[in-house]
């Protein structure tokens, strides 16, 4: 993976450690190339791919940015790809996806609609579905993450993972929970993407209704596979509102100056709107996903003017 991506910076947070009283670092995924962890897993994916299965293809379905993981790491390997989005998905996004050589649909109203597209067209034409959430060779490419944070931070203790249908958790609690089962592993979703905190809260696969969210990267039902990932993966699950999160992205570019996307921001939204319980330090916050429309962030930038 290295020979490919760099591993991703890491950086204390003098603010959120006063607040907290422990040292909180971030963990910049969003300067990736596509702008979020999600190309570790999809180049993982096409490299482990045959030359001829490569040359027949592949077929995702995304919210956006696993989109432009498999788009990028498609042109890396020169192999077609195709891409079923939702209609909602960002413009950014899918303008991304298409300027990196890949094929869009945009027509399914929501993501799991995507998705049911994609797995059609994969059975279609004997080609890859690329599973933005599972599948062993995705979540060993995610994994990737922690496995730098164990390098970057020897004695980290606690971690806050942005979480929707559990890639991200799955592929970095595989690495923690064996190598360094001290380590705390917090998920973090919002109200209206919280499939998997419903689930893992009720033991079973919760249904949850499609509503607007800031947090598109997160929305989606989950299925049995991430469910015993939010099961055996996280030490606990955190809701942010859509109002927190919102005031988060809007604090995030006036401090920082960073465009941070809803998906990306629910980790520092949760500790900074208290969510977190008796935090350890040294702990990290992913910052996962810069692509967030631009007529989004001003409208946010009004309405928390801070």
């Amino acid at each position: 993976m290295r020979t490919f991506l760099p591993p991703s910076r890491v950086a204390r947070h003098d603010a959120l450690s006063d607040a907290l009283g422990v040292d909180v670092w971030f963990k910049y995924e969003l300067e990736n190339p596509t702008g979020s962890f999600k190309v570790r897993g999809a180049y993982n994916v096409l490299a482990g791919l045959s030359p001829e299965d490569r040359e027949k293809g592949v077929v995702a379905s995304s919210a956006g940015n696993h989109g432009l993981g498999v788009a990028y790491a498609a042109r890396a390997f020169e192999t077609p790809a195709m891409l079923y989005v939702p209609s909602t998905a960002p413009q950014v996004k899918k303008d991304g996806i298409r300027s990196l050589g890949t094929v869009v649909n945009d027509e399914a109203p929501d993501y799991d609609a995507a998705m049911v597209l994609a797995k059609a067209h994969a059975a279609r034409e004997g080609i890859r579905f690329i599973n933005p959430c599972l599948g062993l060779d995705l979540l060993a490419g995610q994994g990737t993450v922690a496995l730098e944070l164990l390098e970057q931070l020897p004695d980290l203790r606690t971690v806050v993972i942005c979480t929707g249908g559990g890639g991200l958790l799955g592929g970095m609690g595989a690495v923690f929970r064996p190598l360094a089962p001290q380590v705390r592993v917090v998920g973090v979703q919002t109200v209206e993407t919280a499939a998997m905190t419903k689930s893992v809260r009720a033991g079973m696969v919760i249904d949850s209704p499609v509503t607007p969210t800031l947090a598109d990267g997160l929305a989606g039902q989950i299925d049995d596979d991430a469910l015993h990932i939010g099961q055996t993966c996280a030490d606990e699950l955190l809701l942010v509102s859509e109002e927190e999160l919102g005031e988060t992205i809007a604090w995030l570019h006036r401090t920082t100056g960073m465009a941070v996307e809803g998906a990306g921001a629910v980790t520092v939204a949760a500790l900074r709107h208290g969510k977190l319980d008796a935090p350890t330090g040294p702990l990290v916050a992913l910052v996962s996903g810069r692509n967030i429309d631009p007529s989004r962030l001003q409208h946010l930038l009004a309405q928390f003017p801070g």
